[in-house]
């Protein structure tokens, strides 16, 4: 299986046509759609012995519509921004206001600005993003900082760019697809810097600010689900996915693309094989990820009968950087399993087990199931710049790499199938309760929002 990954195969080709053809995936879009299309195609070439996919209702649509920011004191010049994904239209005359600076947004920020951030568009400072830490701040914070925003009655939000030269990203810190509580845009870090400057240096900043995005109702989406069948027991499964949604700026090549025709290749590197595993193993492609996994959150609660069954979920979602082990989601329980059953990969120097556990991509409604979760653990190498930004295409991938990482993608899945034993059991919702305590896992979630979803189950493991 090794040498077969890294031999000739169609994993390039897939990805340039899935990046450059296609284009970026905004969930519930056209373009959705066809990659949708395309990837049943492309699995059935791999080999597995079934495909089909699994519609699911997305709470809102949305798309950017012509947005403009006109800065008109105290001297015009263009601001280059982008809308914060799911934030709503600014009202249909735009808003017309002062710009006031908060500094990083915390509560001495807004303490310092005081009753002025009434009615205007506060500015946000942000430090380079450089490091996983620094990620996942951003997204802890930002719900903070939306938070002070809205209890102070600011009228939108405007971000300092996290990248350097004038690049641009979208993103959202919606946590189960609702719309943003205020019209937000990311802007260039040099012109946010520039009015920033005036500020300092006590000019008062008036801007016009327009963004009529396009806000629809309740969205179909779908789940791209294969298998490849078991030969002892295919009623249990392993599951290993990645998201097949992206941000539309880029052509989500890094995010998450790579990862979607890494393990399309993983699957015809096992069919190549002509070996079957104990276990079946099953190729699943989420939707609506970006949007607060969403489509791994419908699949999980769709198949909760079959979940007790579910030997684990192994989830791909962070570029191309080498795999160097996986993150087991908080389970102490499963590090020697893992390990023992890992070990023809050895070699390949993958045996980095962490016990992280975050609420950061499509393993984390698995961990609320009870289920074993892998969520690969990978340098990071180009991702931080290009994250969700308009330079993530297809030139950043290097090829080299995510070849390697197909062939650890498929001997993972394969191992995880074909074991005599299981690597650990289904938790209870008392195990997974005390699970996310152990983690800090229940701090972020309520942090974000998200803790009345596990209360009610409408997320995560009923009583």
């Amino acid at each position: 299986m090794i040498q077969s990954a890294l031999g000739p195969s169609p994993l390039e080709e897939n990805l340039r046509y899935l990046t450059d053809t296609i284009g970026g995936r905004v969930t519930g879009s056209p373009v959705a759609d066809r990659a949708v299309g395309w990837a049943v195609e492309a699995l059935h070439h791999a080999g597995v012995d079934e495909v089909h996919t699994e519609k699911f209702t997305i709470p809102v649509s949305w798309s950017e519509g012509n947005s403009h920011i006109e800065i008109l004191s105290p001297e015009p010049f263009p601001v280059r921004m982008a809308s914060i994904g799911w934030s709503p239209a600014t009202p249909a005359d735009g808003i017309t206001a002062n710009i006031i600076d908060v500094g990083a947004g915390n509560d001495d920020g807004f303490a310092k600005a005081g009753a002025s951030v009434r009615d205007a568009i506060v500015l946000v400072h942000a430090n380079f993003l450089v490091t996983w830490d620094d990620l996942v701040n951003e997204y802890n914070l930002d719900k903070e900082i939306i938070d002070r925003a809205t209890k102070a009655g600011a009228a939108a939000i405007f971000w300092m760019s996290t990248r350097p030269n004038l690049l641009l990203y979208r993103h959202t810190s919606a946590v189960n697809g609702e719309l943003e509580p205020l019209p937000q845009a990311v802007l260039a870090r040099e012109d946010a810097e520039r009015i920033a400057r005036f500020l300092a240096a006590g000019q008062k900043v008036q801007a016009h600010f327009d963004m009529p995005n396009h806000i629809g109702g309740p969205a179909n989406s779908e789940n791209v689900v294969a298998e490849i069948r078991g030969r002892e027991k295919p009623d249990e499964f392993v599951l290993v996915g990645a998201h097949l949604d992206s941000w539309d700026l880029g052509t989500g090549a890094l995010d998450d693309g790579c990862n979607v025709a890494m393990i399309i290749d993983a699957a015809r590197i096992i069919h190549a094989s002509g070996t079957i595993p104990r276990r079946s193993i099953r190729f699943v492609f989420f939707t609506g990820e970006e949007q607060g996994m969403l489509g791994s959150a419908a699949y999980a609660h769709a198949h909760r009968a079959e979940l007790d069954r579910m030997i684990a979920a192994v989830i791909f979602d962070s570029g191309v950087g080498r795999i160097t082990g996986y993150s087991l989601g908080g389970r102490k329980d499963i590090v020697s399993a893992v390990r023992a059953t890992l070990e023809p990969l050895k070699p390949l120097d993958v045996m980095d087990l962490t016990l992280d556990a975050g609420m950061d991509t499509d393993n984390f409604d698995f961990i609320l199931e009870g289920v074993p979760t892998l969520e690969a653990n990978q340098e990071r190498a180009n991702y931080m710049l290009n994250y969700h930004a308009a330079s993530d295409t297809f030139d950043k991938v290097d090829f080299k790499e995510l070849k390697h990482n197909a062939a650890i993608a498929a001997v993972t899945a394969y191992a995880l199938a074909d074991g005599e034993e299981r690597i650990g059991s289904r938790q209870s919702r008392a195990q997974i309760e005390e699970l996310l305590k152990q983690t800090g896992l229940d701090k972020e979630m309520k942090d974000a929002g998200f803790w009345p979803l596990w209360e009610k189950s409408d997320r995560g493991r009923e009583p």
